[in-house]
């Protein structure tokens, strides 16, 4: 384990080198996976460097192949599942299906629906 002062120093390199990549030419989004950071501290940390990004946005607009990403579900694959293969995050997955209107399994899946007995009504 570093110790507190090698830590900041691996900081200090690491922020460098993102400003670098930035002022090269690559994207935040680049930047962030190359040191798996996520996007906001990416930028955050890049504006701390100095770096003139575009103006703060509510989430970054990806393409994401929204037929597959349903098929995928509705075949049993679980949100994080398809979350991490199209490298998006679990509420943006989960979101993108309720506007497709797309049925929600409940949590737990396929088991939680096996141990249901087709009598159990939950009682208040």
């Amino acid at each position: 384990m570093d110790t507190p002062d090698e830590a900041s120093t691996n900081r200090v390199e690491r922020n460098r080198r993102m400003l670098e990549s930035w002022r090269a030419g690559a994207s935040i989004t680049e930047i962030a996976r190359e040191h798996g950071l996520s996007l906001s501290w990416t930028g955050r940390l890049l504006r701390q460097e100095g770096a003139v990004l575009p103006e703060i946005r509510q989430g970054v607009r990806r393409e994401l192949d929204v037929p597959r990403i349903v098929r995928e579900y509705e075949s049993g694959s679980t949100i994080q599942s398809i979350a991490d293969a199209h490298q998006a995050s679990y509420g943006t997955i989960r979101r993108l299906l309720l506007r497709e209107k797309v049925a929600i399994r409940p949590h737990g899946g396929q088991n939680a629906l096996d141990r249901r007995k087709p009598d159990d009504t939950p009682r208040h």
